[in-house]
């Protein structure tokens, strides 16, 4: 009896002891997982409006606080960081990219010390912080420019200021050349304090700064030092295009031949005031200030360009400027469902990946805060299909608020309209400009208001939908968009995606596809069905690379409900079922080859 219940002791240890190897070699191949890549390779960044994400002090208005309550639900969904938009003291006449502060948080978000329990709650869990930083232009409000129109020093110069070319026949002043703002008229306004014109690249009431002052270059470090040491994991430079423009402020820009609106920004081609060359001197600087630091990470807006103009921000080995540029060409190349087929698709990644400097990681943006959401641009059955692109395609995948449930556009009336750069087309026209209805609270659950507010009120109105659309019911469903989202991110930190090689094996213009490699690990096939109607496609006969006769399903769009697509059945390649804009993720194990 001592026998038999010593080797059942024995049985019983070496059990144990198996379980804890196999356990520990799955923990450690995850722990493998982009060994030497920094956090803002290996995770996804999360843009969060803090003005939608969570109103936690009932005004109505998202705040610092309402981002915290928002700790765990961040954590769950597998992101790596979280990038906050302003938050920076401001008189808000362009919503927080006007700053009368940069180290100081405005009251409608909060105090400081709100900020800094947001810090740790979202490091506790992992999550890293970035900022974005508005460095183009501050508020009119600001106590630089305040007293700079008074000429005192040390801030005389922290503006661009310039006398009046001349007078006109009722003795106005005259803007000294013919640069306009981004959003219309002359960029130029006239200070009656200090009898000169400054430069404003976005509202009058954001005058632009004058980096050639060593002082300014000097106030900016200061602010980035200032976040740094309050704990933040990098930047979103917002703007960077716009830093310099000639000291020759006497020039004229020329025209945009065909473009008959003179107060429209594109009626003139920038050449004197965009992506001038001193513009990668001080992103370098500010690179350096950064790496003086642990792991942090800059990534920098360059919006409306071509290819070549962006990938120069990212520098290259020997000189590094950005960890990233932005690619917005996910946004600039698809306004609607007509522009999307597998063949643009293929061209649009491939301009990026074609052109990316050696060494240096690609990105992909979906939607952000100033353009429509991805599911009303190109659809909302395309919603899981397009994050398993964003998530799966090598590089970083940068995720704008509400895209993980699928929320869409709001419609906003003119009486409700905030965005000036809406606001400035007047009642017939602000549909077209309005920032506003890709920046509605976001949809928590279907009690009141979205579960956004305990107020009874939201600085922007709801989407209507959120009875459908809303985080508590995609989470008690058995599928829902937001699971599919959280399987992807999942999915995303196998070794695989990390470090996996890339090829397209099938592009028609029905089909989008992407194959992920990487030797002694399982392979993956993404396939994504770019049209509207229910397809079956034969990978087979259409591939450029060699495929197995199946594959198992993994992860299916939300809108496939058929028996024979479930995750985990295997399905036959030479006659994959796509319902419409549905992406299915596949698994081509090694014995299948």
């Amino acid at each position: 009896m001592k026998k038999l219940v010593y080797f059942l002791c024995l049985a019983l240890l070496l059990v144990s002891l198996a379980i804890v190897i196999i356990v520990s070699l799955v923990i450690s191949k995850n722990e493998s997982l982009g060994d030497g890549l920094e956090f803002w390779q290996k995770g996804i960044i999360y843009q969060a409006y803090p003005r939608s994400l969570k109103d936690a002090n009932r005004d109505g208005t998202g705040d610092l606080l309402g981002v915290t309550s928002k700790a765990d639900y961040l954590a769950s969904l597998g992101i790596g960081a979280v990038w906050l938009s302003p938050f920076f003291q401001s008189p808000m006449k362009d919503f927080g990219y006007d700053i009368s502060n940069y180290t100081a948080v405005d009251p409608i978000f909060g105090t400081m010390a709100d900020f800094e329990e947001m810090v740790q709650e979202l490091h506790t869990r992992g999550l890293r912080v970035v900022l974005d930083f508005v460095p183009n232009h501050t508020s009119d409000q600001h106590e630089w420019f305040q007293r700079s129109q008074r000429r005192e020093d040390p801030y005389t110069d922290y503006y661009v200021w310039a006398d009046a070319k001349e007078t006109d026949q009722a003795g106005l002043p005259l803007p000294p050349n013919n640069w306009l703002s981004v959003f219309r008229g002359s960029a130029w306004e006239w200070s009656e304090e200090r009898g000169q014109f400054y430069y404003h690249q976005f509202l009058a009431s954001q005058p632009d700064l004058n980096f050639r002052s060593d002082a300014v270059r000097k106030e900016m470090k200061k602010v980035l030092n200032f976040w740094m040491d309050k704990g933040v994991d990098g930047f979103r430079v917002d703007a960077v295009k716009h830093l310099f423009e000639v000291q020759d402020l006497s020039l004229d820009e020329p025209l945009t031949p065909g473009h008959l609106d003179p107060d429209d920004y594109n009626s003139l081609q920038h050449t004197y005031t965009s992506n001038q060359p001193e513009n990668l001197d001080l992103v370098r600087e500010w690179r350096a200030l950064l790496d003086g630091r642990s792991e942090k990470v800059m990534m920098v807006e360059v919006f409306a360009d071509t290819v070549e103009e962006v990938m120069k921000y990212y520098g290259s080995e020997e000189d590094p400027l950005a960890d990233f540029p932005f690619n917005f060409f996910l946004i600039d190349n698809f306004h609607g469902r007509k522009d999307l087929s597998g063949e643009s698709l293929m061209a649009t990644v491939s301009l990026w990946l074609d052109n990316l400097p050696a060494g240096k990681w690609p990105n992909w943006v979906l939607g952000n805060h100033d353009n429509n959401r991805v599911s009303s641009r190109l659809g909302t059955d395309l919603i899981d299909a397009l994050n398993m692109m964003a998530l799966l395609l090598p590089g970083t995948p940068v995720t704008y608020y509400g895209e993980e449930i699928g929320m869409e556009d709001t419609f906003i009336s003119w009486e409700d309209t905030k965005d000036p750069q809406g606001c400035r087309w007047g009642p017939e026209h602000y549909q077209e400009y309005s920032r506003d209805p890709a920046r509605t609270p976001m949809q928590w659950d279907d009690t009141d208001l979205a579960g956004f507010t305990g107020s009874n009120t939201t600085w922007l109105p709801v989407n209507p939908n959120y009875t459908k659309v809303n985080v508590a019911r995609q989470t008690a469903a058995a599928t829902s968009h937001l699971k599919v989202y959280q399987q992807l991110a999942q999915l995303r930190r196998e070794e695989t995606f990390a470090r996996g090689n890339t090829t397209f094996p099938v592009i028609t213009k029905d089909v989008f596809s992407f194959m992920r490699t990487l030797e002694g690990s399982d392979d993956y096939l993404v396939v994504i069905n770019t049209s509207e109607e229910e397809i079956k496609v034969d990978l087979l006969k259409d591939t450029t690379q060699t495929l197995p006769a199946e594959g198992t399903v993994v992860i299916r769009s939300v809108s496939d409900t058929s028996s024979a697509t479930q995750p985990g059945c295997m399905v036959p390649l030479h006659a994959l079922p796509l319902v419409g804009g549905e992406g299915l993720v596949l698994s081509l194990a090694e014995e299948d080859h």
